[in-house]
């Protein structure tokens, strides 16, 4: 009769304890990539296959033992100033999903600022590493293509948007492309057949220019007539190109984001939303109630990028993954006096 292989069997055959083979093929950072390999190595050999059910039952035992209440979460940011991120609702939205779901989870959160005088990265890692932090949320950054370094081989992490490029982390993400493709579908219903779009070049890198992709998409499917260029404005002069480019094109409604475009309308005398309708691309109770948008959710982005970060813990993953997960969150649309009625 042919017994299945256990642990003690592949340890005997790596030159391992049991406890040490385990903890191997779990990827457990303690354990050198060498010792790894030659566990992983036995067990091939032997043909030792986790039970799927027993390895859940000692993940919660796991989860039991280190007591989740007393373990602390990291929220890690990097913007010029300590509290920058908070000036805008979205940030501070999501930061309060990310408390929320952790609080549920037994979970607490501290935030740490990788610009703090004489911090350095090495520094940070260490600071986190002797507290027992395993488990890090990564706040955008405030400016598009960057990247962090911490010594990753001890954390599991999780970013938000796509402004971190490297390295390649599990994220999460609000649907801009979707979330635009679902603004056309309600401004058709409203009657509007000339839409502009109007961003900060900034911003539209910032979430990859997937907004102005799916804009360009939906302008490549309208008749000549009714075709408006994207505007996409660097900080010079922009009110006076904002000017420009309506005086051309005269569109029926538009969407913006981080630019003071309702402003610049009123400075042109115009109204909303009899003779120009808006909608704002990432819509905010808090600056945003008078206008129809586009609620990103980003409360919901900050329970996600918990849910996605526990998973990791709970499965002993720690470091740069070999493939990245990306979960996306699609937002909702809001009605507003700032569109004509049907």
């Amino acid at each position: 009769m042919n017994l299945r292989p256990s642990i003690r069997d592949v340890a005997r055959r790596a030159g391992v304890s049991h406890t040490t083979a385990s903890l191997a093929l779990r990827r457990d950072t303690r354990i050198s990539k060498r010792t790894r390999r030659r566990v992983e190595r036995a067990a091939s050999q032997l043909g030792y296959r986790c039970h799927a059910l027993v390895s859940n039952l000692m993940a919660q035992l796991r989860t039991i033992k280190v007591r989740p209440d007393t373990e602390t979460l990291g929220f890690i940011t990097s913007w010029p100033t300590r509290d920058g991120w908070k000036a805008l609702p979205h940030q501070r939205l999501f930061f309060s999903g990310v408390e929320k779901r952790a609080r549920e989870l037994g979970y607490k959160i501290e935030v740490f600022w990788l610009r703090e005088p004489c911090m350095t990265s090495r520094r940070m890692s260490q600071i986190l590493y002797t507290r027992g932090i395993r488990g890090l949320i990564l706040q955008s950054l405030p400016k598009s293509h960057g990247h962090l370094s911490l010594d990753w081989k001890h954390f599991a992490a999780v970013a938000k948007g796509l402004t971190i490029t490297r390295p390649q982390l599990h994220r999460v993400i609000s649907s801009h492309f979707e979330d635009m493709r679902l603004v056309v579908h309600h401004l058709k219903r409203h009657g509007y057949r000339r839409p502009g779009l109007v961003l900060d070049e900034e911003l539209d890198a910032r979430v990859d220019h997937a907004w102005l992709a799916a804009y360009l998409l939906h302008q490549n499917n309208l008749p000549a007539r009714n075709r408006v260029p994207a505007l996409i404005l660097d900080s010079a002069r922009a009110s006076r190109k904002f000017e420009k480019w309506f005086m051309q094109y005269y569109p029926e409604v538009i969407l913006f984001t981080g630019l003071p475009v309702y402003a610049w309308v009123k400075d042109l005398k115009l109204r909303v939303p009899d003779d120009v309708g808006l909608v704002h691309l990432d819509w905010s109770a808090d600056e945003s109630g008078s206008l129809a948008g586009i609620d990103a959710n980003a409360e919901t982005l900050g329970t996600e990028a918990v849910d996605l970060l526990v998973g990791q813990l709970h499965a002993h993953e720690y470091g740069i993954p070999r493939r990245e997960k990306v979960v996306s969150v699609s937002g909702r649309w809001v009605n507003g006096p700032s569109l004509r009625r049907k």
